[in-house]
């Protein structure tokens, strides 16, 4: 027999690991699995506001990212003369309402320490086939080996696994919003000072820098109307497209390109928001990224899977013993905010951040000039 109380977690992430947290502390006995062969770290640092504060304090989270938070930063669009069209942040705006940046590797570490000793964690492990039987749902995972589970939870990323296998090819749910971005962190470039973010924009490309401290992201985005074909796997066709896409460009564009170039720790991808009639099937549901992603652009992803984590364990504790009930309830609740947010990304961070056209540029200077930047 299964037990009632043995669940499974797919995604050692964000979302996967704020989940397995509340599964935990309802009463569950958490199996997490995860593909990679240890956390999976790097990528750009995670914005906290709002939901996210409040779920963070009730797991006893809050106080320790609070100690991690980075300075506030100002964000200023420039032009091809690196004179400032405008700016927000790192003045009295902030001090409205209580928000913090924080490397996303720290928050990660939190989110792990929180389960570690509580769960099981198995690295390089996934599913291979989800079977749903009277009770239980079958695992075969891709050793072979087969177990049961009351419950399974895809929490695995934008390509995630479980939805493949539970929904079937991720393609239907994807919606391409019209453009690519690459994102590599190096060292410090000497190209602006820490606790600044940059951001150059042309018809159809925009080129970003964040620094820090330590470090330097350097990001370009690039606007297409149809989806271009390129080999995920292919690094080095993935350098050249950035490269011939901004070549000569101006500002700080050719010295970017240049700290960019060579070894393949980069991210790149297309902007994409993942869009579902439903996140549930069965036994199995969807958290984060999986499920709803809002996109790089949004700048919410992160919050986004801990506040899923957390409506989802708010859910199953109102239906206790009544999973469909919960799944039901967990989406009709969330699925609004997710849509608004994914809707504010799709237009106007696209067009604040990486305007199609001449006319889509001079609309966003227009409004960067009279302070309405809209975030």
């Amino acid at each position: 027999m299964t037990s009632s109380t043995a669940v499974l977690v797919s995604g050692a992430s964000f979302a996967g690991l704020a989940t397995a947290y509340w599964l935990n502390r309802l009463g569950y006995r958490v199996t997490i699995v995860e593909v990679a062969k240890e956390l999976r770290r790097g990528g750009t640092p995670v914005d906290i506001e709002g939901e996210t504060i409040d779920i963070l304090a009730r797991m006893g989270l809050a106080d320790a990212v609070r100690a991690k938070a980075l300075p506030h930063r100002r964000f200023a669009f420039k032009d091809v003369d690196d004179i400032t069209l405008g700016t927000v942040g790192a003045g009295s705006d902030q001090a409205s309402s209580e928000r913090y940046e924080i490397h996303r590797d720290d928050l990660l570490d939190i989110l792990f320490g929180a389960v570690a000793d509580d769960v099981e964690l198995q690295f390089g492990r996934s599913i291979d086939r989800l079977e749903e039987g009277q009770g239980a749902v079958s695992v075969t995972f891709n050793d072979g080996e087969r177990r049961d589970f009351a419950l399974v939870f895809g929490c695995d990323g934008n390509r995630s696994n479980t939805r493949k296998l539970l929904f079937g090819e991720s393609d239907q749910f994807t919606y391409f919003m019209g453009g690519y971005f690459f994102l590599k962190v190096v060292g410090e470039t000497g190209l602006l000072p820490a606790n600044v973010s940059e951001v150059f924009s042309v018809p159809g490309r925009m080129a970003m820098l964040n620094g820090y401290d330590d470090r330097t992201d350097i990001g370009f985005g690039f606007r297409t109307e149809n989806e271009i074909e390129y080999d995920y796997r292919d690094r080095a066709q993935q350098r050249r497209l950035i490269q011939e896409r901004f070549a000569g460009l101006g500002w700080k564009v050719p010295a970017m390109l240049d700290s960019a170039a060579g070894d393949d720790d980069f991210y790149f991808d297309r902007i994409n928001q993942i869009r579902m009639p439903s996140w549930s099937l069965g036994r199995v549901t969807l958290v984060g990224d999986a499920g709803y992603c809002v996109s790089p652009l949004a700048g919410f992803g992160g919050s986004m899977a801990i506040i899923g984590a957390g409506r989802l364990a708010a859910a199953l504790e109102q239906s206790p013993g009544d999973h469909a009930a919960a799944f039901r309830h967990y989406e009709d609740a969330l699925r609004p905010f997710v849509e608004e947010v994914q809707e504010r990304a799709a237009s106007d961070g696209m067009s604040m951040m990486c305007p199609a056209n001449e006319s889509e540029l001079a609309e966003r200077d227009q409004k960067i000039a009279a302070g309405d930047m809209g975030f």
